[in-house]
């Protein structure tokens, strides 16, 4: 009885213990997950309050291009790789460093580090070692990385400011490019908070009616005529007209770009509608109508593009639907079949960059 007894208080032991471990570590690749990361990050801020040097750094990881990976390969090869990335970045940090899983693609780390430059040279070796190829199954992948980079010599009275600092970051980084990483300030803060606010208003600009189409002409060289309009969209805020480079890229972060842009092809559509019944002359114009990439690739593209024809009467011939080349190279296959479909039903197909 008394060796049952032990054999049942050793399994329960090791139950438990698997238990804890389950609580506090990510399934997938067995790193510290989000909660066993910000109990040690909060041990390492009461730390840096009580001696002042005592520093540390927050790095925010995240893979470039990885839906890329899921969506070609699969997730089960895309899971082989993020169990790949975690054995590297475990190999190429220090045994007093933290690196979790917070979920996705997304990691961070976390540094005791006595300079700034300590957490930078990290952030640069991490990335040159992901420049290695991986091998999962029969594929070699490339990985990059954008990192953003937060320290406790900020000033941080709270963990979770700290992760916030490191995630901004991290997004100014991947901003710029690939394989980049951005050392927290505070001016990347109010940046946040101000693109915040502004996609708060601009969802309201929708309700409100505030945005406009504006007409650029577009005149042929051959006889100095204007033979059609690029339609532009405009925001009236309050006095300032805002154009689409600042509208574009919050939108189409937002999902708003779908409803903006459809709204701005109909509109375009139905003021030339309106040019051809005021001035027959009128009707051989053109109207040119930027696509975003969310919008060219949605399912029912076509179908909204019929309905807005109809809708306004202009012949299918008379608009010309321009599209950025990065989204054909981005996604071949797909993006020759919808040009294919759309051509077959009269529209024009102009690739290029984008106008704003």
């Amino acid at each position: 009885r008394v060796a049952g007894s032990q054999t049942d208080i050793t399994e329960r032991k090791i139950a438990t213990d698997r238990l804890m471990h389950d609580a506090f570590h990510d399934g997938l690749t067995e790193l510290p997950n989000r909660a066993l990361f910000m109990d040690r990050l909060e041990n390492s801020l009461e730390r840096s309050r009580h001696y002042t040097d005592s520093q540390f750094a927050v790095l925010f990881l995240d893979l470039d291009r990885f839906k890329v990976v899921n969506d070609s390969l699969g997730h089960a090869l895309g899971d082989q790789l993020l169990i790949a990335v975690a054995d590297r970045l475990r190999a190429t940090l220090g045994p007093t460093d933290t690196v979790a899983r917070l979920g996705g693609d997304e990691f961070t780390i976390l540094l005791e580090i006595d300079h700034l430059a300590d957490a930078v040279r990290t952030a640069e070796r991490i990335q040159e070692n992901l420049r290695i190829p991986f091998r999962v199954g029969e594929h070699e992948i490339f990985v990059t990385a954008s990192i953003g980079i937060a320290l406790s010599a900020t000033g941080y009275v709270r963990s979770q400011d700290v992760l916030r600092d490191a995630d901004i970051a991290m997004y100014r980084a991947k901003s710029r490019g690939r394989a980049v990483h951005e050392v927290f300030d505070k001016t990347m803060h109010e940046r946040a908070v101000k693109l915040l606010k502004f996609e708060t208003e601009l969802r309201r600009s929708i309700e409100r009616d505030e945005l406009r189409v504006y007409y650029q002409p577009v005149v042929s060289l051959e006889t100095n005529r204007v033979v059609g309009f690029e339609a532009l969209v405009r925001w009236q805020l309050g006095d300032e007209l805002v154009t689409a480079d600042e509208i574009v890229p919050i939108a189409e972060d937002t999902g708003l770009i779908l409803s903006i842009g459809l709204w701005v092809l109909r509109e375009a559509l139905r003021q030339l509608a309106a040019w051809q019944k005021a001035n027959p002359a009128w009707t051989a114009l053109d109207m040119h109508v930027n696509l975003s990439a969310k919008q060219f690739l949605q399912p029912n593209l076509l179908e909204q593009v019929a309905a807005a024809l109809a809708d306004s009467g202009v012949v299918p011939q008379r608009l010309h639907l321009e599209v950025t080349e990065s989204v054909i190279i981005d996604n071949p296959e797909e993006a020759a079949a919808l040009l294919e479909r759309l051509r077959e039903t009269g529209v024009r197909i102009k690739i290029g960059r984008a106008h704003v």
